[in-house]
Formats: structure tokens, C-alpha cells, sequence
């Protein structure tokens, strides 16, 4: 499948639930996080967590090449941190690669202004795919959206991925209140399974070195 290709960008998506010590996740998770930066091919991450689940993280990892991620995943302390974060998560993963990718202004750390959409399409992906890409054009006119990435599984057919976010808490809640987005949202549902979450934005860090 092109979309493996060793040489090509990948993104690595984790979805962790918490279940032990979250001071202790988060410190460990960190840790983790800066041990990413210095590998060779990696790019940027964004990490977020859920408003209305505050236990349930998700983690983003942009690599520039699947091979780099998975040299990384070999790699000693990728494999110790593994064996420490393991009994504190629950964990769900997943590889894809970004079909829509708007970059406008950056997301404030902290703030409540990043949405995270999960979707499974159930016919037509072009379709949907065009829909999303709807929803962001409507996101433009109203000031303070910052950007969306829009990832599709090289798993699991017909998933995608996407993040929304905001400069702040106050632009994403106007956002999600318009008439439109909700009709846009509505649409979509009707020919695919779609889950919308809230999140905190954590972190959005690039390589290093």
C-alpha cells in the first residue's frame, strides 16, 4: 500500500486512558515526549485531554518517515518507557497519514480549544472528506480558528482522525454554537460514525536537534 511506504510521513495516534497514578502518568508520559524529539525522522506532536474525561489523553506523534518511527520503536528506551507507562493506561493506537492539512494561527497551551473528531465512514469517503473540509472553510469566517489536520488510518479502512483547534476556549465555543457547524456536523453523521470530544490543549512540541 503506498500509504506504508517506509519513506513516506506517518502519524502515530494514541488514545490513553488513564488508570493509576495521573501524576505519575504525566511525568513518565513527558519524559517519553522529550525522548521522541531528539529521534532521527521525527517532526511534532500535539497532545491534548479530554474536557469532559479528564483521565483519556491523546497523543499525536508526526514522523517524517515510517521508518523512523519504527527504528524508534526498537529503540531500548522507547521499549523501558513502554514497560513503565504500560500498567498505568489503556491504551488504543493507530498509523495514519494527513489528506487535509489548514494552517492558520497557533492553539494556546491550556486552554480549552482543541476538538478532536473520530469518525468511521460508512460510505463514500470523498464525501466526507469534502464535508470536513466544508466545516473548516465555515471555522475561517468566524475569526480565531487556528487550523485542522485531518488524518486517515492506514489500519483500519474508512477511519479518520481530525483536530480542530482555536487561539482560546472563547473562539472554539463560538464555533461550536453556530447553526451552520451543527448542520455540517449532522450531515456527515448521516453517512458515517462520528464522536466529537473537547480537549485541553497540552502541548505541541517539534523535533529537537
Amino acid at each position: 500500500m503506498p500509504d506504508r511506504s517506509l519513506h513516506k510521513p506517518i502519524a502515530v495516534i494514541n488514545r490513553l486512558e488513564v488508570r493509576g497514578d495521573v501524576p505519575r502518568f504525566e511525568r513518565l508520559f513527558r519524559e517519553h515526549s522529550q525522548f521522541l524529539r531528539h529521534r532521527e525522522d521525527f517532526d511534532f506532536l500535539v497532545t491534548v485531554r479530554l474536557v469532559e474525561r479528564p483521565h483519556v489523553y491523546a497523543h499525536i506523534g508526526h514522523w517524517r518517515t515510517l521508518r523512523g518511527f519504527l527504528d524508534t520503536v526498537h529503540d531500548e528506551t522507547f521499549q523501558l518507557h513502554v514497560k513503565e507507562l504500560g500498567p498505568l493506561v489503556e491504551a488504543e493506537a493507530d498509523q495514519a497519514v494527513s489528506v487535509a492539512r489548514v494552517l492558520k494561527e497557533n492553539a494556546i497551551v491550556g486552554a480549552e480549544n482543541v476538538v478532536l473528531t473520530r469518525v468511521t465512514v460508512r460510505e463514500d469517503p470523498y464525501a466526507f472528506e469534502r464535508g470536513y473540509a466544508e466545516m473548516n472553510e465555515h471555522f475561517g469566517t468566524l475569526g480565531g480558528f487556528g487550523g485542522s489536520d485531518l488524518l486517515r488510518s492506514t489500519l483500519v479502512p474508512g477511519r479518520y482522525t481530525g483536530l480542530q483547534w482555536w487561539r482560546d476556549t472563547s473562539d472554539c465555543e463560538r464555533a461550536l454554537a453556530s447553526e451552520e457547524y451543527l448542520a455540517l456536523r449532522h450531515a456527515i453523521g448521516r453517512r458515517a460514525d462520528i464522536s466529537v470530544d473537547r480537549t485541553r490543549h497540552l502541548a505541541y512540541e517539534r523535533v529537537i536537534g
